[in-house]
């Protein structure tokens, strides 16, 4: 071994001593350090995993969807099929596919059945555009006629009990479908989400009346990449030369139209930019949530920093008890530079340790995280090679700059003071250290506070959120799935249910609010002003069986034609119509006739606020059936539902309860809510370590202090207020930052609510309780125990 490696494998050896030697400081410094890493690895990984979305695709830097912005309706993910018809005349487009969402229904083999399936309905051509990895079947066949389907892995084993099912049929809306092909669950992170793939695409030809509606997906692969702007250009050639002509009734040029409310734009979004940050109606999927991905990034920071100001804390506080070793050392001829070298060392060294036991900790918070609240996050710190480079890079990083501080600072003292056993405190002139030590002490708790501030408010919002008047009652409401036929007879069905004692109601529909699935409208109210209802097809039993409160008019007559003009607004769509005085009998849009007025009522968020909703009578297709339940003997009535309808449908009885729509919709807030309360909980943790690390370096320096203290006639409650009183004051200071910052952070966050609490005072005095609290307790133990001390053995070598 030559000399360099003779002294790294002495300052290894030294540097495993002096941690073995002093248990407690180490292994909370290990302890602290080996959390923070563990929290910010977890929380990378979630940020990983959101960014991973269609790099799967080899070409995803080529592919775009196509959406369109309708009469006013607002950018849709949606764009009429037409478009598709045009595309060759967009440079450098290379190929397209349209997509769209197959509709409800049961998928079935033998004796097994299932609803509510996500199926992609879609061409030959999707793999041209997307390059799914299929385990099984060929890419170019599998979907080049009618009747083909291509499965998940994961729901051919569910179907079929293994893999190896190509060539195999199974029913869907009770036709038969060829298995041609299965795809790896795991070779794509997509916001292409499905079940199986079917090859039955309805792809109309090109008409100039389709230009009036939307419907299906389009994508397209351009032969490199390109502007999205540079797309749009020719897209707004497309539309004036084609939807132009067609949509417009008004004087406008084209130019003038396509500025205007009521036109027709397409728009190209890369798909990167998809799950990442859109948000437009009629999404084929629930994308990622920004605000939740800039709350755990900040968070993710302020928890690195907090682990990494007490690891600084504490590496002095054990280092500040080898002054005779440090004073040692330098008599034998040891220099600066090696000291520095030493203390760098060490601190690496436990910075490696703490990222050993902290990747370990992410995968068992990475396990609590998805046992709590769902698979938040499905990839492992294991399967990413990549990462394990970037941690040993932070972890080189991290020990560096969390060693400068303590190794340049207790290298410079002078050997005889120390020698004779003098504190550093008694050797240095401290002024500047502490200071520095203070304002990271005030800076981790700011940081701590803030979390708190923010963490009650979250969950003061999230109680706000079950206090909202929904506008209907929600409560005992069964939804039914209902395939509907050619010969069914609802008012039969809704007679003999009707028969049943706690059966209140019934009624055949077509959407109930907070589900996933949408229907907009747009209703030209003139050549500049157009209106976006949301729209729910409803029988004359909707507004009894949910609760919904009539504000003027009345609800639909049981005798009332079912295609008819005459519709019911909620509060918001009629301030949005324009109608003055009493609506009732008013038209608009040259069309509607309303006939009543509901309150507003939740439709799918809390979010956004209640828009304009449109509720029309038509039973020619329902495909649900709310049923309002007695609460008495709720189990009992359920089961002669089912019996009465098996036995006149002839088919299995399958419902869920209405008010489940809600406990989801509530369950996506709670789940982020829940996220920046367990990371506030470990970043207070780890800032206690770092307050009890100062709290010992303090009574280690200040024990001649409190042993002259005691000589003279102090009382331990004098030596605690005395040893507490300056760690108020840090606190207080820390608190007093957080506010300003929570304020803006909090109000940032709150304003993504439609209906959103005011921030009291009462928060705040909470919150710094917590704080207090946490920090009295955490100093208390050092408190009590210096103020114990024997003033003989404290004095003995002065």
């Amino acid at each position: 071994m030559n000399k360099n490696q003779i002294m790294i494998s002495h300052y290894l050896k030294t540097s495993v001593r002096s941690m073995v030697k002093r248990p407690l400081l180490s292994t909370l410094n290990i302890l602290g350090l080996s959390v923070g890493l563990g929290c910010f690895l977890v929380i990378s990984l979630y940020l990983y995993q959101e960014n991973a979305y269609e790099k799967a695709f080899s070409d995803y830097d080529r592919i775009y969807r196509l959406e369109e912005e309708f009469l006013g309706m607002g950018r849709t993910a949606w764009s009429t099929s037409n478009l598709q018809y045009k595309l060759d005349e967009i440079p450098g487009v290379e190929t397209y596919v349209r997509v769209s969402l197959g509709s409800e229904g049961k998928v079935s083999l033998g004796d097994k059945y299932f609803r509510s399936l996500k199926v992609l309905k879609t061409s030959e051509k999707l793999f041209e555009v997307f390059d799914f990895q299929l385990l099984l079947g060929d890419a170019k066949t599998a979907l080049d006629g009618s009747g083909k389907a291509v499965l998940t892995k994961k729901f051919a084993t569910k179907l079929f009990g293994n893999e190896e099912v190509v060539g195999q049929t199974f029913k869907y809306h009770d036709k038969d479908v060829l298995v041609t092909g299965v795809l790896d669950d795991q070779s794509f992170k997509t916001h292409l989400k499905f079940d199986f793939i079917s090859s039955d695409l309805f792809n109309p030809e090109y008409s100039d009346n389709r230009w009036w509606g939307i419907g299906g997906y389009t994508y397209i692969k351009t032969s490199q990449p390109v502007d999205p702007k540079f797309i749009d250009e020719r897209l707004d050639e497309i539309s004036k030369n084609y939807a132009y002509p067609i949509v417009n009734s008004s004087e406008l040029t084209a130019d003038e139209w396509l500025a205007s409310a009521n036109k027709v734009q397409f728009f190209a979004k890369p798909i990167r930019d998809i799950y990442l940050g859109s948000n437009e109606k009629f999404e084929l999927s629930a994308n990622g949530d920004k605000q939740a991905r800039v709350t755990l990034s900040i968070i993710g920071i302020f928890i690195l920093v907090i682990a990494v100001i007490n690891f600084m804390n504490l590496t002095t506080a054990r280092s500040s008890q080898r002054t005779k070793e440090i004073g040692l050392r330098k008599v034998l001829g040891t220099r600066k530079r090696n000291l520095v070298m030493q203390f760098l060392l060490e601190s690496t060294l436990i910075t490696f340790f703490a990222a050993i036991i902290g990747a370990g900790l992410s995968e068992l918070f990475i396990a609590i995280l998805n046992y709590s609240l769902g698979e938040v996050i499905s990839i492992s710190i294991l399967g990413y090679p990549i990462l394990g480079l970037y941690v040993f890079l932070g972890v080189l990083m991290v020990g560096v700059l969390a060693g400068t501080y303590p190794a340049f600072y207790l290298s410079s003292v002078k050997m005889i003071p120390l020698l004779k056993g003098m504190k550093l405190g008694q050797v240095l002139n401290l002024g500047s250290a502490r200071t520095l030590r203070n304002g990271l002490v005030v800076l981790q708790f700011a940081i701590s506070s803030t979390l708190i501030i923010g963490a009650y408010f979250v969950y003061s919002q999230l109680q706000h959120l079950k206090t909202i008047d929904l506008g209907f009652n929600e409560e005992q409401v069964l939804v039914v799935p209902y395939d509907f036929q050619a010969n069914d007879n609802p008012e039969a069905i809704r007679n003999e249910l009707l028969k049943i004692p706690g059966v209140k109601g019934l009624s055949f529909n077509n959407r109930m609010p907070a589900e996933k699935s949408e229907n907009v409208m747009s209703t030209m109210l003139g050549p500049d002003e157009t209106v976006a209802f949301n729209v729910f097809q409803a029988d004359p039993y909707y507004a009894e069986t949910l609760g919904l409160k009539m504000l003027s008019g009345e609800w639909f007559s049981p005798n009332q034609p079912t295609s008819d003009s005459l519709v019911i607004l909620n509060e918001s769509g009629l301030e949005a119509v324009g109608l003055e005085g009493d609506p009732v009998g008013q038209v608009f849009g040259n069309y509607w006739r309303v006939i009543g007025v509901v309150e507003n009522f939740f439709v799918n968020n809390y979010r956004e606020e209640i828009g304009p909703a449109i509720i029309t009578y038509d039973q020619t297709t329902p495909n649900r059936l709310a049923i309002k339940l007695d609460v008495n003997d709720l189990q009992a009535t359920i089961s002669r539902v089912q019996s009465t309808w098996e036995e006149m449908r002839g088919e299995v009885f399958e419902y869920e309860y209405f008010d489940q729509n809600f406990v989801e919709v509530f369950n996506q807030e709670k789940q982020n809510a829940d996220a920046v309360l367990i990371f506030t909980i470990l970043a207070i943790f780890i800032s206690c370590l770092g307050l009890f690390g100062l709290a010992a370096f303090t009574a280690d320096q200040r024990e001649h202090e409190f042993g002259v203290r005691k000589v003279l006639g102090a009382s331990v409650l004098d030596i605690v207020r005395s040893f507490g009183f300056d760690f108020a004051k840090l606190i207080l200071l820390a608190f007093m930052v957080a506010i300003p910052i929570s304020v803006y952070a909090v109000n940032l966050w709150l304003d993504g609510y439609a209906d959103r609490i005011s921030l009291g005072v009462l928060g705040f005095v909470i919150a710094a309780i917590i704080s207090f609290g946490i920090a009295f307790l955490t100093i208390a133990f050092q408190s009590l125990k210096t103020s114990r001390l024997n003033p003989v053995e404290t004095l003995r070598n002065e």
